[in-house]
C-alpha cells in the first residue's frame, strides 16, 4: 500500500475529506497570524479539521522541517487539539516530539491501515 494511500485511509478513519481542511485564498487571507501553526501563516488550526489536517500533514512532511520548527509546529497543533477535542497518536509520526527518529511509527500506521481496511470490508 502506496503511503499516501495510507494517509487517505486514516484520514477515513479520523471522519473527515481533504476537502473539509482546504482554504481559498481568501479565507486564508483572512484569518488572523494567531489561527497557523507554522512559520509564514503555514499549517492553519483554526478548527478541528485544520488541525486533524494539520497532524496529517506534519506527520507526511515533518521530517523534511528543522527538528525546532518541527517541534514547535508539534506543540501548537497539540494545544490546538485539546481545544477543539481532536485525538491522535503521537506513534504514527515519523519522528518523536523530541526529534528523534521514531522507529516504529511506519509499524503502527501500516497496523491502523489494516484494521480500517478489515474494519470496513474494504479488504480481507
Amino acid at each position: 500500500m502506496a503511503h499516501n494511500e495510507m494517509i487517505e485511509a486514516i484520514m477515513k478513519l479520523e471522519g473527515y475529506t481533504i476537502e473539509e481542511a482546504r482554504l481559498t485564498y481568501a479565507q486564508r487571507q483572512n484569518l488572523p497570524d494567531s489561527a497557523f501553526c507554522g512559520p509564514n501563516r503555514t499549517y492553519p488550526a483554526h478548527d478541528a479539521a485544520h488541525v486533524r489536517n494539520g497532524f496529517a500533514r506534519l506527520a507526511q512532511f515533518g521530517h523534511r522541517l528543522p527538528k525546532s520548527v518541527r517541534a514547535k509546529i508539534y506543540r501548537c497543533l497539540r494545544r490546538r487539539a485539546k481545544r477543539f477535542g481532536v485525538e491522535h497518536d503521537p506513534e504514527t509520526y515519523r519522528w518523536k516530539a523530541d526529534g528523534s527518529p521514531n522507529p516504529n511509527w511506519r509499524r503502527r500506521v501500516q497496523e491502523t491501515v489494516k484494521w480500517f481496511l478489515k474494519e470496513y470490508g474494504i479488504e480481507k
